[in-house]
């Protein structure tokens, strides 16, 4: 017994100093590179001289304007659609609500590089909106959906996830109680909404604004694909500035973002934390849909609600459409006329157009992996034993959902494009592991965070009777603990795999020819004007919401619960 608890002693300080060396290594000091980067050059204090740069560069200041602006119409227009949309859902009876949640819901798995791939398709120069709309209004530019347009647009739509998950469950927390006494004081149903619903919400509200400008400042997909040549906003010059070998203007640029966002998240996490105590969560008596009795108001609902399962169904029929449809109808046909497997055998069997799945399939697995590795051993740790390092290293995990990935990246590039003794002086950028080892930092706080939450819910009975049997402490992690956590491990490794598969921002700053990821592929393929590549971006972005849409049914196993009954006015 003596020597089991030795060598478990053994076993700990060993995972603790290779854990320490990890945090050190690809999370702190890249961070402190990218800070160093920003601020010094050749050992001299430049921070002055690279924001007179900053200042000076015309293309910086028309991003800077362009982000400014875009994530003020952002906010407002992602409002408007949001709180609509939970109106419909969990306020007012509108016919076809299962129809209505399958549509608001498409965002969880058509987002990101993904969403803009499929919206060009649909309604950029080549899509097959725009050719059906120029069939009918000849004088409609081709490009009508690029720039400023398409990219708010894109936002509008796909920025309201925020409000999906969290306002929803917000509403379903006002104490209908509370409805029922304004109404039968002669509240109109405006009032009731206005003076009753909205301050019961307004914390989660805040939030959910605060989180969808963190998600409009940093977006990169977007104006990447649809901006076109005049549109640009700060990610993508970060990565200009960087490619132009400017990692002191880059990191400069990539910090005030950083500082930005770090801001809003603090701000986001206070109304979250008001909204605790605010947002009615004493209710026990849930809302009941309200049907709407003026004939012309029910109408103008109905049609805006439809309106909107219009546009979110839309490019998501049309993309998974014309992926079984030949290469030579797309732009041309708007429906196509016939329907083959020939383009999903050419991404499972071609060579070149494999690679890019093939890369981001094995960077992935071994991306999720090591993160897995890790938080197995750091949370168990961190819970274990409560002093000055485990805090600390609670803390550092989360770090990397505070700082942008552009930051992030920058951090990487600065700290091993020479040789770095934490890593026997070898030179990862430009190699293949640096893309992984990125992927792995941006999902470790998902991990941390969801598995945490199942460490600390075991009973401890479990283990202390365990422990009164003479189990040491691996086999009681082996045998005891991991088999009841291991639906979350699978439930978060399924969801961080998914997210690293359209993951753009890290892709975009430290890929290489040698491990091409698809989300860069897409991109790449999205601004070409060939057809058969078309067709292959079409099967990438199919297989990706396919996977993401399994992904959301194995969460939806624990659901939201069911909804609100319905009552009539």
């Amino acid at each position: 017994m003596n020597r089991a608890a030795a060598v478990e002693r053994v076993v700990y300080w060993i995972g603790l100093a290779a854990l320490i060396w990890i945090v050190v290594t690809f999370l702190i000091l890249p961070l402190v590179a990218s800070l160093h980067a920003a601020f010094f050059k050749h050992g001299s204090l430049v921070v002055g001289q690279t924001l007179s740069e900053l200042s000076r560069s015309r293309r910086v200041r028309a991003a800077l304007w362009n982000t400014a602006w875009m994530t003020s119409a952002t906010m407002v227009t992602v409002t408007i659609v949001g709180i609509f949309q939970v109106v419909v859902l969990e306020y007012f009876h509108v016919r076809g609500r299962a129809l209505l949640k399958i549509a608001y819901a498409t965002p969880l798995v058509f987002g990101s590089v993904v969403a803009a791939a499929g919206y060009n398709f649909t309604y950029g120069p080549g899509g097959a909106v725009t050719h059906l709309v120029k069939a009918i209004v000849s004088s409609l530019p081709q490009d009508w959906f690029i720039g400023w347009f398409g990219v708010l647009f894109t936002h509008t739509f796909l920025m309201t996830n925020f409000y999906y998950l969290f306002l929803r469950a917000a509403m379903r927390r006002v104490d209908h109680a509370t409805i029922e006494a304004a109404r039968s004081m002669g509240a109109s149903e405006y009032t009731i909404l206005w003076r009753v619903v909205l301050p019961a919400i307004m914390p989660t509200l805040l939030a959910v604004t605060l989180l969808t400008l963190y998600t409009a400042i940093s977006s990169f997909a977007a104006p990447q694909v649809l901006g076109g040549r005049d549109f640009h906003m700060l990610s993508q010059m970060v990565l200009t500035l960087n490619s132009l070998r400017r990692p002191d203007m880059a990191a400069l640029l990539a910090l005030m973002m950083g500082l930005c966002l770090m801001a809003l998240i603090l701000l986001s996490q206070y109304y979250e934390a008001r909204g605790s105590y605010v947002g009615g969560a004493k209710a026990t008596a849930p809302i009941q849909l309200r049907k709407i009795c003026s004939p012309i108001g029910n109408t103008v609902l109905h049609f805006f609600a439809y309106l909107l399962v219009a546009i979110y169904a839309v490019p998501i029929a049309l993309v998974v459409l014309f992926s079984f449809a030949p290469a030579a109808s797309i732009g041309i046909e708007v429906i196509p006329s016939s329907l083959t497997l020939k383009n999903y055998a050419r991404v499972f069997t071609e060579g070149t157009a494999f690679l890019p799945f093939f890369n981001s399939i094995v960077m992935s697995l071994v991306a999720v992996s090591a993160a897995l590795v890790v938080t197995l051993f750091a949370v168990p740790v961190i819970l274990g034993r409560r002093s000055w390092l485990t805090r600390l290293l609670d803390i550092t995990f989360f770090l990397p959902w505070v700082v942008p990935s552009v930051l992030l990246a920058v951090g990487l590039i600065v700290t091993f494009d020479t040789p770095n003794p934490l890593v026997g002086n070898a030179v990862l950028l430009g190699g293949y592991w640096l893309l992984p080892i990125g992927y792995a930092i941006v999902a470790l706080p998902l991990m941390v965070r969801f598995l945490r939450a199942a460490f600390v819910g075991i009973d401890p009975a479990y283990n202390e009777a365990a422990r009164s049997m003479g189990a040491t402490g691996l086999y009681r992690y082996r045998r005891i603990i991991l088999p009841i956590v291991a639906p979350t491990v699978i439930l978060v490794a399924g969801m961080a795999f998914n997210d690293l598969l359209s993951e753009y921002p890290l892709s975009a700053f430290l890929y290489n020819v040698n491990n091409k990821p698809l989300p860069i592929a897409i991109v790449d393929s999205s601004l070409s004007v060939d057809p058969e590549q078309a067709a292959l971006n079409l099967v990438y972005v199919t297989l990706i919401m396919a996977f993401s849409l399994a992904i959301i049914l194995l969460a939806e196993r624990i659901g939201l619960g069911k909804g609100p009954e319905t009552t009539t006015l």
